[in-house]
């Protein structure tokens, strides 16, 4: 979570671009959506949660994979941009 909070004050730092909001951070890739479920997962584990680690993988799949469709719009947008 410390990442997370990091990334934020890192975001709010810039010029707060929606490319800036799907962003890596320390290699980790979509960084806002990749960190939190990160966290959760290693409190489950920590915990020895089972519901809960089931929980982080669908949370998972839903949260970081609408991100990672929303860069390769985002990312199409640009390529169209500079055309």
């Amino acid at each position: 979570m410390i990442l997370y909070e990091a990334w934020w004050v890192r975001y709010f730092r810039s010029e707060r671009k929606l490319s800036d909001f799907y962003s890596s951070f320390f290699g980790i890739p979509l960084a806002g959506a990749t960190l939190p479920v990160m966290a959760f997962f290693m409190l489950g584990m920590y915990g020895k949660v089972i519901c809960m680690l089931i929980a982080v993988f669908l949370l998972g799949i839903g949260h970081i994979g609408i991100h990672v469709q929303h860069k390769k719009d985002l990312d199409k947008d640009q390529i169209r941009a500079l055309r």
